[in-house]
C-alpha cells in the first residue's frame, strides 16, 4: 500500500454530490487488499447517510488477477448501494482492458475517461440531465429499492433499484430471461417481492393487494393479449372504467337516475379514448374478429381508460410489423404528453427504445448491468456484450 492512509484517499465534494476515490500509485495484490480499501470506502459513504456520484482515479495503479475478483465484486456493492454514477479516468491500458472484462462478469459500468477534466465534465454532464429529470430527488415519483425476488431456490431478481420520475418514458431492455416481466409484476403488485420496498409518491405500497396498486393509479397491458374476446372493443375499454364507478349492483342493474348518468360520464370519457387511438371503425367489433396490432392497440385503450398515473406496457409492440410499431409508439409518446401519463415501458426492439426513452434500465439475469439515457445504454459495453452479444 502507498504511504497515504485509505481515509486520505477518499475526498466529498458535497457542492458536486461527488465522492472523489484516489486509486493512483496503489497496487493490490490480492483480495485482503481490496476489502481493507472498501471497507473503508463503505464506512466512509455509509456515515454520510447520502449517495453519491464516484470519481474515480487510477493513475498508476496496478490491480493483480488474484484481486480481481474482489475487486469488481466490490466495487459492484459500492455502485449499487450508494453511487448515483461513477465515472473512470487515467486508466491504463492494461487496467481498462480488465475493467472491460470483469465489467461484464462483475455486472458494473465501465465509463472511462482519459482526464480528470474529461471525468468531471461527463459527471457535470450526469449531475445537469438528473436534475432536469429529478433522479436524484427524494422525491421521486416511483423508487423501487434492492428488490429481492425468489421463487423457492430461483432468484429471479437480485437487489435491483431504480427512480422513475413524473412524465418519463422509463424502458427497462435485457435479454430473453432477464427478468423483465418479473420486475413489472412487482410493480404492478401481482408479485410481492422476497425483500426490498416499493414507494409511490412518498408512500411504502410494497405490500398493497392489486387492486389496491390499481386504485393508487397504476395500470398495465400484457405480453400476451388479456382481452374479452366474445366482447366488443367498446365494452372491453369500458372494463378499464369499473375501479371510476361508484354505484352498487342495485342501482347499476336499475339503469336509471345518478346509475345512468354515471355511465354516461364514462361512456364519454372511453369514446375520448377511442378517438385518440383511431379506432373508431371498431367500437363495436368483437375484439376476437379483430388482427393482432388492433387488438394492442384496444389493450392499450382499456389502459388509458383507467387514468393511470402510472401506465405500465409489457412489451406493447411484440409481433407487430414495421408500420404497426409506429402507430403504437406514437400514441404511447402522445399519451404520454396530452395525458401527462408517466410510463414504464418492457420493450425487444431497441430502436423503438433509443427513439422514444428518456431513461433505460438493463437487467440481464435478474440484476441490473446497466442505467441511463439512451445513448449511454446505447455506447454502454456491458449491454453491448450481455444484452446485444457483441464484442
Amino acid at each position: 500500500m502507498s504511504e497515504r492512509s485509505i481515509a486520505e484517499r477518499i475526498t466529498f465534494h458535497k457542492h458536486r454530490e461527488t465522492m472523489e476515490v484516489d486509486f493512483s500509485g496503489m497496487t493490490f495484490r490480492g483480495a485482503a487488499e481490496v476489502e481493507e480499501f472498501y471497507d473503508v470506502v463503505d464506512a466512509r459513504v455509509g456515515e454520510s447517510g447520502s449517495r453519491w456520484y464516484f470519481l474515480v482515479n487510477y493513475e498508476g495503479c496496478s490491480i493483480s488477477p488474484e484481486a480481481w475478483a474482489a475487486f469488481a465484486e466490490r466495487g459492484k456493492h459500492a455502485n449499487i448501494s450508494y453511487g448515483l454514477g461513477s465515472v473512470r479516468f487515467g486508466v491504463n491500458v492494461d487496467v481498462r482492458d480488465s475493467i472491460r472484462s470483469h465489467a461484464q462478469s462483475a455486472q458494473f459500468r465501465a465509463n472511462l475517461f482519459q482526464s480528470r477534466d474529461a471525468a468531471v465534465l461527463a459527471l457535470a454532464d450526469m449531475r445537469r440531465r438528473h436534475q432536469t429529470t429529478g433522479t436524484t430527488s427524494a422525491e421521486s415519483f416511483l423508487k423501487v429499492e434492492d428488490i429481492l425476488l425468489r421463487f423457492g431456490g430461483v432468484t429471479a431478481l437480485e437487489n435491483v433499484g431504480f427512480s422513475v420520475h413524473p412524465g418519463e418514458v422509463f424502458s427497462i431492455i435485457g435479454p430473453n430471461g432477464a427478468g423483465k416481466t418479473s420486475m413489472l409484476n412487482v410493480v404492478s403488485g401481482f408479485y410481492r417481492p422476497t425483500s426490498g420496498r416499493i414507494l409511490f409518491e412518498g408512500q411504502d405500497r410494497t405490500n398493497l393487494k392489486t387492486y389496491e396498486v390499481a386504485q393508487l393509479g397504476f395500470a398495465r397491458t400484457f405480453q400476451n393479449i388479456a382481452l374479452f374476446r366474445g366482447m366488443s372493443t367498446l365494452d372491453n375499454i369500458m372494463t378499464g372504467r369499473l375501479l371510476k364507478m361508484k354505484y352498487n349492483f342495485a342501482t347499476d342493474a336499475l339503469f336509471w337516475g345518478p346509475a345512468q348518468q354515471e355511465e354516461i360520464r364514462h361512456r364519454e370519457f372511453v369514446e375520448r379514448i377511442i378517438d385518440f387511438l383511431e379506432i373508431q371503425p371498431i367500437r363495436r367489433t368483437p375484439v376476437g374478429q379483430l388482427p393482432y396490432g388492433l387488438q394492442k392497440r384496444v389493450e392499450l385503450a382499456r389502459a388509458l381508460a383507467m387514468e393511470p398515473k402510472v401506465l405500465l406496457l409489457d412489451e406493447p409492440m411484440a409481433g407487430m410489423n414495421l408500420e404497426e410499431k409506429e402507430d403504437m409508439a406514437r400514441f404511447v409518446l402522445d399519451a404520454n404528453d396530452e395525458f401527462g401519463t408517466t410510463v414504464v415501458l418492457i420493450e425487444h426492439d431497441m430502436s423503438v427504445v433509443m427513439d422514444i426513452s428518456n431513461h433505460v434500465v438493463v437487467l440481464d439475469h435478474g440484476v441490473k448491468i446497466a442505467e441511463g439515457t439512451p445513448d449511454e445504454v446505447r455506447n454502454d459495453p456491458v449491454v453491448i456484450r450481455a444484452y446485444l452479444g457483441q464484442g
